[in-house]
């Protein structure tokens, strides 16, 4: 099983109409075109399709250069993970891709949902030592849904980064565009097929808006950034697990705000299973932002400062530590626990009643996004006033959850966010202190099993002296930003 990130520009094209000539387009100096090659992929969802709505797409191709299965995963808009597995015998999907949709799926089958037949011309764009930069292909397509006879057929254009460069795609779909091709109306081919499209984010609402739609159409999208990140941090996809507490945090932001309008006691058990979720995957987080940060840290002593053979206790250490982590969320992934989660997210009303769903955006979200912006500015003035580290790490979570909220609070009514600014540097912040206290943890471990082993833990020491004085400075910063808020909000 191998993995590929595409970044790719698509465009609708009209039958007959020319491509441009990209020659001298940054650094192009010469093109070729391959013969027509016919692929045919069947594709592969559940009956809901409930990989599409997440952004992902399972296909088995047949024709062409990459013959297999390819299950692709949304990373980011232009950017798809594809990972590749052979074609095999089996016309039924491997276990080892659908493993990673395990979340969007839940235990539905897989079944073939559309078939689409595509006659391509793939045009390379070279540089002047022969290296293609980019690849355009050209596509003639045929889908039909499965079940039906019906068929669509229309022309398609991809422009993919080879060895090229962002600055180069930009100038490509520049030269596209104005040559009269426009931008595809989706980003996969089997969503047009079937008539559907994953909502990257949920829309802005207009004043006039039942508050409580606009609240189920936040969660859903927190939802589906949960359901994105969990294949890429299955497959172990750099930053995944950051991407993933996010998405965590988003969850549950939006649980919270959509409770403040619902019957609800409180105490949620889902909101308290996320944290959970939250607890599994922050060590591998921490594990995967520590060593860079670290290392960076001694490079910056002087030389004499740094005794023994630290960096090589550091990389021991906490490659150890990943490893441990890694396979903490990977049990916490496949467990059933993690899937009675998911199951329990999945309805996607807030269960306000008949009067609150009357209600329109405009007279309650404002409302909203205040009452959270001050439960913020009250934990931010508890966290200052702690008089210990150990009250000061128990604050930090409680804090960091009420900044998340307020800011989700604000992002979901143009007229509802207050200091926007101040709440996402509030988050920054915050996150910077829960990265020091995390170093201050490694460095005492690492200093800890350096003693044991008879090496000199002076600069493990000076380092965690270091992190402290940054802290320091977190804190006072977090406090300036605590009273910019608090004058924001007075009148």
């Amino acid at each position: 099983m191998t993995t590929h990130l595409e970044i790719e520009s698509k465009f609708d094209a009209e039958p007959g109409q020319a491509l441009p000539d990209l020659v001298g387009v940054v650094g192009v100096v010469a093109t070729t075109a391959s013969a027509e090659m016919v692929l045919t992929a069947s594709y592969f969802d559940t009956e809901s399709l409930a990989l599409g709505s997440a952004g992902a797409t399972l296909r088995r191709r047949t024709g062409g250069t990459d013959d297999g299965w390819h299950l692709k995963l949304s990373v980011a808009d232009g950017e798809r993970l594809e990972v590749h597995r052979a074609l095999g015998r089996s016309g039924t999907p491997p276990a080892a891709l659908t493993s990673l949709v395990r979340a969007m799926t839940r235990g539905d089958a897989l079944v073939p949902v559309a078939t689409l037949v595509t006659r391509r011309v793939v045009h390379e764009l070279l540089d002047a030592d022969g290296r293609v930069l980019v690849e355009i292909a050209d596509d003639h397509v045929t889908g039909e849904r499965a079940g039906t006879d019906e068929t669509m057929t229309w022309r398609e254009i991809e422009a993919e980064l080879v060895d090229g460069d962002r600055a180069l795609l930009g100038a490509v779909t520049s030269s596209l565009i104005g040559a009269g091709l426009t931008v595809a109306r989706g980003s996969s081919k089997v969503g047009r097929v079937l008539g559907s499209a994953p909502a990257t984010t949920a829309a802005k609402a207009r004043r006039k808006d039942p508050a409580v739609e606009v609240l189920d159409a936040g969660r859903r999208a927190a939802l589906r950034d949960l359901l994105t990140a969990d294949p890429l941090l299955r497959v172990d996809r750099p930053g995944a697990a950051s991407r993933m507490r996010a998405a965590i945090s988003r969850v549950r932001a939006a649980l919270a705000v959509g409770a403040e309008i619902a019957s609800r006691p409180p105490g949620d058990p889902v909101r308290a299973e996320l944290g959970w979720l939250d607890d599994a995957v922050a060590p591998l987080d921490r594990a995967d932002t520590l060593p860079a940060r670290l290392r960076e840290a001694v490079a910056r002593e002087p030389r004499d400062l740094v005794l023994g053979p630290v960096l090589r206790r550091l990389d021991r250490e906490l490659a150890a530590t990943r490893k441990a982590a890694r396979a903490e969320v990977q049990e916490t992934l496949d467990s059933p626990r993690y899937l009675s989660l998911l199951a329990a997210l999945a309805p996607t009303g807030t269960g306000a009643g008949p009067e609150a769903a009357r209600v329109r955006a405009g007279d309650l979200l404002p409302d909203l996004a205040d009452r959270n912006a001050r439960r913020a500015e009250r934990r931010l003035a508890q966290l200052r006033r702690a008089q210990s580290d150990e009250e000061r790490r128990w604050l930090l979570v409680g804090t960091r959850r009420a900044v998340d909220r307020a800011r989700y609070a604000g992002s979901l009514h143009p007229d509802g966010s207050l200091a926007p600014d101040l709440l996402d540097e509030a988050a920054e912040l915050l996150a910077e202190l829960a990265t020091v206290l995390s170093s201050q943890d490694a460095l005492r471990a690492v200093a800890a099993q350096a003693h044991r082993a008879g090496e000199n833990t002076f600069t493990f020491g000076r380092l965690h002296g270091l992190e402290e004085v940054r802290a320091e400075d977190v804190r006072r910063r977090l406090n300036a930003v605590r009273k910019d808020l608090k004058r924001a909000r007075q009148p």
